[in-house]
């Protein structure tokens, strides 16, 4: 395995509360359910939060060097979409910190300044989170036919890095 059994555990955490983000995300934007969704929602993106800082510190302390024999291209890519991908996770964590605390009732351990959540700058953030969802979908979709490729059509060991099953032959 490249990775630690923490950051597979990370990863795939991580992909799960992207996913009950989404989720939520769309039950309150299209009203599919009360108002307990909201506050769901900033629990789950709280979680995130916590998972996030705990993978990346997890990346920088256990960084893994293997030598690779994938493409320049591929590595190239593979690189700027995994830096893509946290930036962007980040980005959407914080500015969606930001619009919830903006709210009558936030449901966060410590909300920002709802003055400031509610200025211009509190509703361009609020504006890039939405925004920030499509950048996030197209990462996660790029990152998805990556691993597909490998898993399939390279048929190499790319794809079990980061699952807790070895690869055997």
């Amino acid at each position: 395995m490249k990775y630690s059994r923490a950051q597979i555990v990370y990863h795939w955490l991580t992909a799960l509360l992207i996913l009950a983000m989404v989720l939520t995300g769309l039950a309150f934007r299209f009203d599919w359910t009360g108002a307990w969704v909201i506050r769901a929602h900033q629990v789950i993106g709280q979680s995130l939060i916590l998972v996030l800082g705990l993978r990346i510190a997890s990346r920088v302390m256990h960084r893994a060097h293997h030598p690779s024999a994938h493409k320049l291209w591929e590595r190239i890519t593979s690189h700027a979409t995994h830096a893509a991908l946290y930036l962007c996770m980040i980005a959407l964590v914080v500015t969606g910190y930001v619009s919830a605390s903006g709210l009558n009732t936030p449901y966060l351990l410590w909300p920002v300044d709802q003055t400031f959540a509610r200025s211009d700058m509190g509703e361009t953030l609020l504006d890039w989170h939405y925004s920030l969802k499509w950048m996030l979908l197209a990462l996660v979709t790029l990152h998805i036919l990556g691993a597909l490729k490998h898993l399939l059509w390279d048929k190499d060991d790319t794809f079990t890095h980061m699952t807790p099953i070895s690869r055997k032959d």
